[in-house]
Formats: structure tokens, C-alpha cells, sequence
């Protein structure tokens, strides 16, 4: 083979190889947003904890710093509220705090379980759910916004 069909040739292999790995590479890629997502969001039961040292993500703090706001503001607790910005902080783990005293749980400002069922039960009803009914269109709070972010038994 002449020097410029080899030349020719391996730019084309290399090109090919380069679109493999490329091609590899994104998928790899896709799947590990896919993956994130998945633990992130959806049963409640796979839900991850929020806190201090926890991966949270802004729309599960969110939900914490909404429903323990309306809480406070809602049983006529003098606590202050939290911003709701969607960063966990050393406010919103006051707050959290605040709630688990009232709540007659271990005060450690960690959302867990136990915590997000009193969440859950206790916060605004259009985002937990606790308003709806719970027949097989609704599926009472299953099918509410915050169930997704926050870690309950249900």
C-alpha cells in the first residue's frame, strides 16, 4: 500500500476509535445522571436523608425549609423561620431542630425517616399531600410533590 493509503487509512481507524471511546464515554455519562436522579427522586422509601454531611439536593431542602415553615407559622410556634433557598444551612438545620423537639424526636437536625413522616404529616398539605384522597388516581400523598425529596416510611 502506498504511504498516503496507509496514512488514510489509520486516519480513518482513528477517527472511528475516537468515536467509539466518544460514543463510550457518553453513555457512561447517561448513565450515571440517570442513576443520580433515581436516588435522588422518587419513592420516598429510597429517599435520602438530609442534612449535614448528606448529598441534598435543592428541591429536598426546599420541601424540609417550606413544610417546617408552615408548620411553625401554622401551630403559632414564636421559633423563627427559614429562608427558603433551597441550600441547607445553619438555619434551616435550627429549624429542622426546632421541629424534632416538637415533635418529640431526637433533636440531631437530620431529616430521616422518622422526621420526614412528622414533615409529611404536619407541613403545607398542597405539597405534602395530606389533603388529597387517597384512592388510586391520587394515591393521597404518594402523588404529592415533596413525597419524592423526603425520606418517610410510607
Amino acid at each position: 500500500m502506498p504511504a498516503h493509503s496507509q496514512l488514510t487509512h489509520g486516519g480513518i481507524l482513528m477517527s472511528f476509535k475516537s468515536t467509539i471511546v466518544k460514543g463510550g464515554m457518553a453513555a457512561v455519562m447517561a448513565g450515571a445522571a440517570l442513576m443520580g436522579v433515581a436516588t435522588s427522586a422518587g419513592a420516598s422509601t429510597g429517599a435520602s436523608y438530609i442534612g449535614s454531611g448528606y448529598p441534598n439536593s435543592g428541591a429536598a431542602v426546599w420541601c424540609v425549609q417550606h413544610n417546617i415553615n408552615y408548620w411553625l407559622v401554622t401551630s403559632g410556634s414564636d421559633a423563627p423561620t427559614t429562608g427558603e433557598d433551597s441550600k441547607f444551612g445553619p438555619a434551616t438545620k435550627a429549624a429542622i431542630k426546632e421541629f424534632q423537639g416538637e415533635m418529640g424526636l431526637p433533636q440531631d437536625g437530620v431529616v430521616g425517616p422518622k422526621t420526614g413522616n412528622a414533615i409529611m404529616s404536619h407541613g403545607d398539605p398542597y405539597y405534602t399531600g395530606s389533603n388529597m384522597p387517597n384512592d388510586e388516581w391520587h394515591q393521597g400523598t404518594k402523588s404529592a410533590y415533596c413525597y419524592n425529596y423526603l425520606p418517610t416510611n410510607w
